[in-house]
């Protein structure tokens, strides 16, 4: 690559992702490999601008844990209400709780990462990959990626299907459109995404996240919901309908494979979307392209792209999850584990957003 295009690459990261000072109420370091259970037990006094953002997450219904983070300074970490409330366990800042669909965005990087070990690229067709699959020749990885891969879920049977055997039944499922003509915001895609990280690392989707996600960008304290994995690891899910709490039922692993099956707590988000956009994880190249949005969607791959920011949501079982990237540098991680129909999760970023600046 020549020193032009480096140069201009350079300067468009930086016109994104680099902006001026925040907040000046910065109360810690978060380092790599660092230890939070300890956080909040072991600081001497806190700010009104925490208390504030306390009563505020309080005020609003709020049932999990949250994170703001400034490059590598926490500015709030804690958790609120209740991770079982049978047992009345509170929520901890250090609380696991399932990210749902913010694992797309984790396939995303693993894709990503091949493609910069020259593995594959996102221009192959699927069918390089999968040979029968339905229109895999006009399908490319990007349209699977981005949701604009036109193709249907099969009707999900009772039973725990491996992933192969999902793959294998898209063969006799029809198109819905055209490769790269609409979105369709759809699950199976990134199922189909975490097969294909499969085949071509050679090694299980988990196994992969593990040795090159998580443990490159930090994350001790996440994992992966499976049927062997008891959910003790992390939170009950609930769901609010009128004044009641009812439990979510137990999460299916077969659908979730590659779309929504790792938990993960709220500060090992922050330092996952860290690792991310400071190159850690994928080449600025890559990550350029992550942050393209498709021509029918303001979706990249993984996430969604916005002015000033870049974020995704997940929602599955009693858990809601969302994290945000601001242009300044500044991240920030909410993780429900009660949905509430009182809680808009965007808003309630936007307020703390506000609050912090």
């Amino acid at each position: 690559m020549g020193l032009a295009v480096k140069y201009k690459i350079l300067l468009w990261f930086t016109s994104i992702f680099i902006g001026t000072a925040g907040c000046q109420n910065h109360v810690h370091l978060l380092q790599p490999n660092h230890d939070v259970s300890a956080y909040y037990e072991n600081k001497q006094e806190e700010t009104n601008f925490q208390r504030k953002i306390r009563a505020y997450l309080n005020s609003n219904h709020i049932n999990g844990s949250v994170a703001i983070v400034k490059e590598k300074e926490i500015i709030f970490h804690e958790g609120v209400g209740f991770a079982d409330f049978n047992q009345r366990i509170e929520n901890q800042p250090g609380t696991a709780h399932p990210i749902a669909s913010i694992t797309k965005l984790i396939v995303a990087a693993s894709i990503m990462q091949l493609q910069d070990k020259r593995k594959l690229t996102i221009q192959d067709s699927v069918a390089t990959y999968i040979p029968d699959f339905p229109n895999g020749k006009k399908i490319k990885i990007i349209h699977l990626l981005n949701h604009t891969s036109g193709i249907q879920a099969p009707l999900w049977q009772t039973g725990n299907k491996k992933p192969v055997e999902i793959v294998q039944k898209l063969a006799t499922k029809t198109i819905r459109f055209p490769a790269g003509t609409q979105w369709n915001y759809n699950d199976i895609n990134y199922l189909v995404l975490g097969f294909i990280v499969e085949k071509v690392s050679g090694v299980p989707l988990h196994e992969y996240i593990q040795k090159n996600i998580f443990n490159k960008a930090s994350m001790r304290h996440s994992g992966f919901i499976t049927e062997e994995q008891a959910d003790s690891h992390y939170s009950t899910g609930y769901l609010k309908i009128g004044n009641q709490l009812i439990p979510a039922m137990q999460l299916k692993t077969d659908v979730l494979f590659g779309c929504g099956d790792i938990y993960a707590t709220v500060l090992d988000l922050c330092s996952f979307d860290q690792a991310l956009m400071n190159g850690k994880l994928v080449s600025q190249d890559s990550l350029k392209e992550m942050l393209t949005p498709g021509p029918k969607s303001k979706y990249g791959l993984g996430l969604y792209v916005a002015n000033d920011k870049v974020y995704s949501r997940g929602i599955v079982g009693g858990w809601e999850s969302f994290h945000v990237y601001f242009k300044n540098k500044t991240t920030m991680a909410i993780l429900l584990n009660v949905r509430d129909k009182r809680v808009n999760i965007h808003q309630v970023s936007k307020d703390l957003y506000k609050m912090i600046m």
